[in-house]
């Protein structure tokens, strides 16, 4: 089971899945209702709503591909990283030298030799070009250890810790991540749902260029905690207000027209016209026992399909009003008021009932659009995003390098001569190290090629 959670093809497979849903969750508008998939994917619609690909990056089907991902990312950290360890101890089997090429068979006898002689020296070289070194004695036995950049071997692992990270913080993102909605008039407070603290509006205020159009929107907002303001501050776009979690943004504005006002204009008969203000389910009593009803507003006023009226947009571009009067709880007169359109008043009444109705005048409040928006995982996507700049830079900028040497009477020395990156480098740097070596040394190195030969 270790072995195959920790497989490359499993990775590979994965990372085709992962991105062949991300394609998928492109091509595909989320967040929609099922009405929409249904109008326009007729032939997916079920698959994309039994599959919760509406809601793809939340679904079980990605959550599932993203957790496996994860555990792969681990168990290959685990399955290289004892290696590493021994390696930065210096506990690691080295092919003995005699096998090795000629040019790593000089360098082995050279520092084996300049080892032998004159240890100090080759510490004091080996510090001085920045290499941690130690040396470690067993009985009759020393090996020296000499390091260089070791945060460089460990470079992939610091990028697999990175990804899990990352991984992790949009696991807790895509599970317990809220976007709230909040269209709040001045002077309204609102509650957030599992918190102790309740946003009020105090002021909107709207900013024009010179030609008129909008420049931006600024909403005065306050936190309140058991009545007390806890916390006020201007939030417009980009610059939001944060508390306790929440990132609270501007996003829109609009008019309230569950709160419209409107003016009507009543004419019956010889009598005097009248003006009479309204909300929206108000009633006022007229004369002769009539009881006119406001019953509904539409700032932007069609019919649908079925020939329902309803609202084109949020914006006044054709109002109108429903009224209906009553004699006794008997409906008289009964119809839809066009503000722009007054001869286009849809009145039914009884026959003989002198009385016109117009729609002068509407007014609506203005709202601020807010969104509050939690947000848990994404400190640690950012921490990922950190590890991973560090992880790469380990990866490609520090190149470990090792030299290990290891002496007992009686036995050939044991060499090695480790780098991450281009070893060629390296025992060329290995070639420069050897010119500074001191003359006994240089001596007994020679020595040993004689006796070789």
């Amino acid at each position: 089971m270790i072995r195959f959670l920790s497989s490359l093809k499993l990775t590979i497979s994965l990372l085709i899945l992962i991105i062949l849903l991300s394609i998928i969750g492109t091509l595909i508008p989320q967040g929609e209702d099922p009405g929409f998939y249904q109008n326009y994917f007729p032939r997916w619609a079920g698959i994309i709503l039994s599959l919760q690909l509406d809601h793809l990056y939340r679904s079980p089907l990605f959550l599932s591909l993203a957790f496996l991902f994860l555990l792969n990312i681990l168990f290959c950290s685990l399955r290289q990283l004892p290696v590493k360890l021994k390696q930065i101890r210096g506990t690691i089997e080295f092919i003995p030298s005699e096998v090795k090429p000629a040019a790593v068979r000089r360098l082995a006898s050279s520092f084996s030799d300049w080892f032998e002689v004159s240890p100090d020296s080759l510490l004091a070289e080996l510090r001085q070009r920045h290499y941690r070194v130690k040396i470690k004695e067993t009985g009759e036995k020393k090996t020296l250890l000499a390091q260089k950049e070791r945060v460089g071997l460990f470079g992939p692992e610091i990028v697999h810790l990175a990804i899990m990270v990352i991984i992790v913080g949009g696991l807790i993102s895509a599970l317990f991540s809220q976007r709230i909605e909040l269209a709040l008039t001045e002077g309204q407070t609102v509650d957030l749902p599992g918190k102790s603290f309740s946003l009020r509006l105090d002021r909107f205020t709207t900013d024009y260029y010179p030609d008129g159009s909008v420049k931006s929107w600024k909403s005065l907002v306050s936190i309140l905690e058991q009545g007390q303001v806890k916390k006020q501050k201007s939030v417009e776009v980009n610059h939001p207000l944060k508390y306790d979690g929440f990132n609270f943004f501007q996003m829109s504005y609009g008019f309230d027209w569950d709160q419209t006002k409107v003016e009507l204009e009543i004419k019956s008969g010889k009598a005097a016209v009248r003006h009479l203000t309204l909300k929206v389910g108000e009633k006022v009593q007229l004369d002769s026992g009539l009881t006119l009803n406001l019953l509904n507003f539409i700032p932007d006023f069609t019919l649908d399909r079925g020939g329902r009226p309803t609202s084109r947009s949020a914006e006044a571009n054709n109002p109108a009003a429903l009224v209906l009067v009553t004699r006794e709880e008997t409906p008289i007169y009964q119809g839809w008021l066009f503000y722009y359109h007054p001869e286009s008043n849809r009145i039914q009444r009884q026959p003989g009932l002198e009385m016109e109705i117009s729609l002068k005048k509407f007014e609506a409040p203005l709202f601020s659009g807010l969104e509050a928006a939690s947000d848990p995982g994404l400190n640690l996507v950012w921490l990922g995003c950190a590890l991973l700049f560090l992880g790469l830079l380990a990866c490609f900028y520090l190149n470990y390098r090792q030299i290990v040497i290891g002496l007992k009477p009686g036995d050939k020395p044991v060499f090695s001569a480790h780098s991450r990156h281009n070893q060629t480098t390296f025992y060329q740097e290995l070639e420069r190290l050897l010119e500074v070596r001191p003359d006994s040394a240089i001596n007994s190195d020679r020595k040993n090629e004689g006796k070789t030969k």
